[in-house]
């Protein structure tokens, strides 16, 4: 009785993890550049259980198994390209094939696929934040308004090289959530080959609403079913205790 108050515990609690994730996909579904999050559900291992003759232990017979509880084993990042929106503003970019920009921050690198930079007035391009966006040789800038990004990453300004974009790749298992679209890696990042770079356009979010709505009515059909047995067992418990404990 108590293993299953337990188990039924766990799955509520997966269910309002998975809820968690859910709920932060959808307020960030006009995020620029963020991926949809997904939460995976890990079993914990079954117990056997037999059927004893009084108190005798041995000569149980085995009569099936009995889970343990459910839990929330980690969260992944979709890796599905979000649709683009063109701006034709110079300091816009988005990228068409994998990988993620880089750009400094006070903690170190960080990496993002929101390609929405901003010229200061240093002619540097930056986040919103203020995190300078990286080339191959160091930090975007001095720029004038007048600078153009090729589709391998190449930066020009008045007809004069000026830089390249660093653009790397991160396997999906090593990402870390950083920022509201920032990330680290847990693993050496690599140089993507073959980055193709688009000016003028942004990324949008890849979360798909309709799929995270489908996905949220799943779970919270889960996390009532998980209550209802809670307190179904709890009412056992009771019985057990007030009644049958009297006989």
């Amino acid at each position: 009785m108590i293993r299953g108050l337990y188990t039924s515990a766990t799955g509520m609690l997966a269910a309002q993890t998975q809820s968690e994730v859910i709920g932060d996909n959808v307020v960030n579904i006009k995020t620029a550049g963020f991926k949809e999050q997904l939460a995976s559900n890990i079993s914990f291992p079954a117990k056997l259980i037999q059927r004893i003759e009084g108190n005798q232990v041995s000569g149980a017979v085995a009569i099936g198994g009995m889970g343990t509880g459910l839990g929330v084993d980690r969260i992944s990042w979709s890796n599905v390209q979000g649709s683009l929106d063109v701006t034709d503003a110079n300091a816009d970019l988005a990228l068409t094939t994998p990988g993620y920009f880089v750009v400094q921050t006070p903690e170190g690198e960080r990496y993002t696929r929101n390609g929405h930079f901003q010229l200061d007035s240093a002619g540097m391009l930056r986040t919103a934040e203020g995190f300078t966006l990286q080339g191959e040789e160091g930090p975007i800038g001095p720029l004038s308004s007048e600078f153009s990004i090729s589709a391998d990453g190449t930066v020009m300004d008045q007809g004069q090289y000026v830089n390249r974009l660093r653009i790397v790749e991160i396997p999906e298992d090593a990402l870390q959530r950083a920022g509201q679209s920032l990330y680290s890696s847990a693993q050496p990042v690599q140089a993507s080959v073959g980055a193709q770079v688009r000016q003028g356009a942004i990324e949008n979010s890849n979360v798909d609403l309709s799929g995270q709505l489908v996905n949220m009515m799943s779970v919270m059909k889960a996390y009532e079913a998980n209550q209802k047995l809670i307190q179904t067992q709890d009412e056992m418990l009771a019985k057990a205790v007030n009644e049958v404990g009297k006989i």
